[in-house]
């Protein structure tokens, strides 16, 4: 059977793949594609050498529910056509187990589907009743052509290469998986955008205890569905390992369905990169080019009418310890510009709420550094406890703009 090939022609497909417009579509969980790169980047891909013909089982656990959903699907940073012969979906047990009967996911009506270079695409619905917590399970299979070139690094989860009932390879990367998306409306989408503490870099794997899961949990049950838009190693300014916020914003907030709200926090790597190993030849951060990065965003979240929460930048003295990063990574005159860029976050009109996060994670003993009982280990990134903390600083009252 020849694949259907997704094109900028075909739209309507693309899309909503023959969606009725009056139809409401919530995001349930999302995680924002990046660009593979190469083997001499510092850190490994975690994905398989190839997924030429490989089946990937990629375990999620959903922030929002209903009585159907769709699956989005990427090839965004790819330049060849990405094949993919087949996609399933059923509940998922602990680990590669499921529960229950697996699914079939159509596009357009056919199992298959050809996703061009640059491009996503979104599944027919699949009738599968879920919860906000619920796990399911997407497996994908892969054509023989298909070439890796659009993941997503850090997912904090396992997912599983498998043949039959076999598992081949335990990998730490989403391939294609870009979104979820099911038929029940929430009353308000909040988008988390940041980098790696907002990806959950840090967080224990598997267990869900990212800041934005601790949100999720917590405001599902008030009508509010929270999805995850964080990066490792993402910048506000400029690319990191992946698009600078200012450049993924439209695709990763302003173009997620009935969004309503975005908790941006950003600015770590902006600040600390220049002069470490990650950008040893760039020129310092000033607060001048943060505060105009925070500018164009507000401006963005205004004429979109999306609300503005933005984050103070947390402290990192010490961070990544025992690693090349460790020397260059925190200086005091880095530190006094976080200070600075937290200062002018707490008085500026720009945003419409502030979460003084930095407050919230602080050593009260020492403004510098993360508080001993809030630090994942790096002195960088929060463990559960810390992003906990960090969930409960973003109330409902803020979100909504109820603030005096």
């Amino acid at each position: 059977m020849k694949p259907i090939i997704a094109t900028t022609a075909s739209l309507i497909f693309a899309l909503s793949t023959g969606i009725a417009h009056s139809e409401e579509w919530t995001p349930a969980w999302t995680a924002s594609p990046e660009a593979v790169w190469s083997t001499e980047f510092d850190f490994p891909t975690g994905l398989p050498d190839s997924i030429a013909g490989q089946t990937i089982r990629q375990p999620l656990t959903l922030a929002w529910g209903g009585d159907r959903l769709r699956i989005t699907l990427s090839n965004s940073y790819g330049t060849t056509p990405l094949p993919v012969d087949a996609a399933m979906v059923a509940l998922g047990g602990e680990g590669a187990a499921l529960k229950g009967q697996e699914l079939p996911v159509l596009f357009g009506g056919k199992p298959e589907v050809t996703i061009p270079p640059g491009a996503r695409i979104t599944s027919d619905p699949v009738a599968l009743p879920v919860e906000a917590g619920q796990r399911i399970s997407v497996t994908l299979s892969y054509g023989e052509d298909a070439v890796a070139q659009d993941f997503h690094w850090d997912a904090r989860e396992t997912s599983f290469v498998i043949d039959g009932n076999r598992i081949d390879e335990e990998i730490t990367a989403r391939v294609s998986l870009a979104g979820v998306l099911t038929d029940h409306p929430a009353e308000m989408v909040v988008v988390a955008m940041g980098d790696s503490i907002t990806d959950g870099n840090g967080a224990a794997m598997n267990e869900d205890v990212r800041w934005p899961d601790f949100l999720a949990r917590r405001l599902a049950p008030e009508g509010v569905a929270v999805i995850n838009a964080g990066i490792s190693g993402g910048r506000l300014l400029s690319d990191g390992m992946g698009k600078s916020v200012l450049a993924r914003i439209d695709r990763d907030v302003f173009a997620v369905p009935g969004v309503d709200a975005v908790v941006l926090l950003i600015g770590t790597n902006d600040i600390a990169w220049p002069g470490s190993p990650f950008a040893p030849d760039e020129a310092p951060m000033t607060l001048e080019g943060l505060q105009a990065g925070i500018s164009a965003i507000a401006a963005k979240a205004r004429l979109q009418g999306v609300h503005l929460i933005v984050g103070t930048v947390p402290p990192f003295r010490g961070a990544l310890p025992d690693t090349p990063m460790e020397a260059t990574y925190w200086s005091a005159g880095k530190d006094g510009l976080r200070r600075e860029f937290n200062d002018w976050l707490r008085t500026t009109d720009l945003v419409d709420e502030l979460v003084d996060f930095d407050a919230v994670l602080r050593d009260p003993d020492d403004h510098s550094q993360l508080k001993p009982t809030y630090d994942s280990g790096d002195r960088l990134h929060p463990g559960a406890a810390g992003n906990e903390a960090m969930a409960a600083a973003v109330s409902s009252k803020v979100l909504k703009g109820e603030t005096p």
